[in-house]
């Protein structure tokens, strides 16, 4: 539908408030959902950082476990054959007092503090080195494996207290026999290895778990222990199955997340043992309380932003509504002057190219039929081919805004095939950019007089509408 040139424009209604506000809704939802991006990718980062972090202190832990464990295998090597030799029969109690003492020297300076040597039934023979009182009650006979079936399989660690395990290690006696002995281990043994956990951060827990998935040792963050339901966790994950000699305990290696915690678990002494690692899953709060700054300072500058864009959006408006209200005010001008004149207007914008023909237009030269919207080329085809060019050169000199107002003498086509003379007035109104944004031109018949009148007549005799006249 044509535009009514005698209503305001339809830029009008940029402002609408209800338009203002929507778009400030807008603007707002786009801040809220940037902000809820930046906390996910905030909590995706922190995630996987915790979860390295884990698998880090996890690989120093396993290297340091391997070292503990191979300084203890060394010392139950070197103290074994001595401890067989003074348990033999023809030893006195002299020699008995300087092997012991001779033993608790070597285990000076190694993971292991005393080493009881057991009888067939559990019961404590002889006792070489400082016994702590924690590890007493816990002594028992060489165990095996309770997951390995009818094929005994023997159990390297076990915990002997809360605080200490005990490594089981059976050495040959000289007049035949095998001697079964247990080492106590000092308290801080795989202290190292557990410990590691630390540059996890926050709530770690760490165990060192035998075949039977037992926890030997264990360790946590202040504040926080390794629980049963933890041990239940790292057993569950490891899932270790029934176990025969030639069959592998547990996975190597194991990385994941279960029940809110991460979890790495390494094997250590070729499967024997497992050093496990638990570390709670970061919570979205915990991470924006962390970066509280970092969130604060986005939420400042990105609502000093939508004020900046709002402010644009808005003043851009206006523009356009004064653009808009000064061509308005232009044509309604020109409309009534024209209405006073009997003259017709045609107004063409430039920013794309329509052209809109008033009511008086069509009275006087479409036979009252107003035609739609048209393109520029199709105003110039109404124009009488001799008087084209130097259309185009006028209106080209009104684009190129070497002149502001023309008036020339065009021929236009009518309905009926003839032409009419008509003075052409024309004006460009220019944006608030300084270019030239409509031109308005204003149409008024000529007499017609001499050889013009006699041009008139004869189309009028060939035309169609004079012969059917006729």
């Amino acid at each position: 539908m044509t535009p009514d040139m005698t209503s305001p424009p339809a830029g009008r209604k940029h402002n609408d408030p209800v338009l203002a506000r929507a778009l400030q809704g807008i603007a707002l939802c786009g801040v809220i959902l940037g902000l809820i991006l930046y906390v996910w990718i905030a909590v995706q980062n922190e995630t996987g950082a915790s979860q390295r972090r884990l698998a880090d202190a996890a690989a120093a832990g396993q290297v340091a476990a391997d070292a503990e464990m191979a300084r203890i295998e060394a010392a139950a090597e070197r103290t074994a054959p001595l401890i067989a030799d003074a348990m033999g029969a023809d030893v006195s109690a002299e020699d008995l007092r300087k092997a012991q003492a001779q033993v608790t020297d070597m285990l000076s300076s190694t993971p292991v503090l005393a080493v009881a040597v057991l009888d067939g039934k559990g019961g404590v023979l002889s006792v070489f080195g400082p016994m702590p009182a924690d590890a007493v009650g816990g002594l028992a006979p060489l165990s095996s494996s309770q997951r390995a079936g009818q094929e005994l399989l023997g159990l390297d660690l076990v915990p002997v207290s809360r605080l200490r395990a005990g490594f089981y290690r059976e050495a040959e006696l000289t007049g035949g026999g095998r001697l079964p002995m247990i080492f106590v281990l000092r308290s801080g043994a795989f202290g190292a290895a557990l410990d590691a956990g630390a540059s996890a951060g926050s709530g770690w827990r760490a165990a060192l778990f035998n075949l039977d998935g037992k926890v030997v040792r264990s360790s946590s963050a202040p504040g926080r222990a390794f629980t049963p339901a933890d041990a239940a966790l790292a057993g569950a994950a490891l899932g270790w199955q029934p176990l025969h000699k030639d069959q592998v305990s547990a996975p190597g290696r194991l990385s994941g997340s279960t029940d809110g915690a991460f979890l790495e678990a390494r094997s250590v002494a070729g499967g024997r043992l497992h050093i496990a690692y638990l570390g709670d899953e970061p919570s979205v709060l915990t991470i924006v309380a962390a970066r509280k700054t970092e969130f604060l300072a986005l939420f400042g500058v990105s609502m000093l932003a939508l004020v900046l864009a709002l402010s644009l959006i808005q003043n851009e408006w206006r523009r356009d509504d004064a653009e808009n209200e000064d061509a308005f005010l232009v044509l309604a001008q020109a409309r009534a002057s024209c209405d006073l004149l009997d003259a017709g207007v045609i107004d063409w914008s430039l920013r794309d190219g329509r052209i809109v023909y008033s009511e008086g237009w069509a009275e006087m030269f479409a036979r009252g039929v107003k035609p739609a919207s048209e393109e520029a080329h199709d105003w110039i085809s109404r124009i009488h081919p001799q008087d084209q060019d130097a259309a185009r050169e006028t209106y080209q000199s009104m684009l190129d805004g070497r002149v502001n107002d023309i008036e020339h003498r065009i021929r236009i086509r009518l309905p009926s095939g003839l032409w009419v003379q008509v003075l052409e007035r024309g004006r460009a109104v220019s944006g608030l950019d300084g270019k030239p944004a409509r031109i308005v031109l204003v149409q008024t018949p000529q007499a017609a007089e001499g050889a013009a009148l006699k041009e008139t007549l004869n189309g009028l005799v060939q035309s169609k509408d004079y012969a059917l006249a006729g």
